[in-house]
């Protein structure tokens, strides 16, 4: 998934990094959440809507859009090959997700730092309005990706 170009320069696979992404987050793959794209310090993600995901008056359910957005935001802040772990976030339901069935999520990094960076996360409908705007903060944990998978015993 990373290659190491020299001591400063890593080459990150997105596409297997997309792959890791969807099929080692077991509460997210549960959460209906797939990844559909990664790149340097952005990414993509859906959600299909199933009655499972509403809640009693018909809308998506605010924890399964918290869910996206924390995922897609993680998946943008894993993006330099780290792990990341969220340390806050502030989420704004602007309108309900009613009678929906395909939600899209999209992360941006708005500022890198050696140990907190911070994303901003937009969630829109099949038309393009947009539901959801929330910022995430993450704290790097200082290990590649490849030490510290849900199989390694480094976690």
């Amino acid at each position: 998934m990373i290659e190491k170009k020299t001591n400063s320069e890593t080459k990150i696979d997105f596409h297997k990094l997309v792959q890791y992404r969807n099929e080692r987050n077991p509460f997210s793959v549960d959460a209906g959440v797939e990844i559909i794209e990664i790149k340097e310090g952005y990414a993509k993600a859906v959600l299909r809507v199933d009655e499972r995901k509403v809640n009693p008056i018909g809308s998506v359910h605010g924890g399964c859009l918290f869910t996206l957005a924390d995922t897609t935001a993680g998946s943008a802040a894993t993006s330099h090959g780290v792990w990341m772990t969220t340390l806050d976030a502030d989420i704004h339901f602007m309108r309900p997700a009613l009678h929906q069935k395909t939600l899209y999520a999209e992360a941006n990094e708005i500022k890198r730092g050696a140990n907190i960076s911070l994303y901003s996360v937009s969630i829109t409908d099949e038309e393009g309005a947009e539901l959801v705007r929330a910022t995430f903060t993450f704290a790097s944990l200082h290990k590649p990706i490849e030490d510290m998978g849900p199989d390694n015993e480094n976690r």
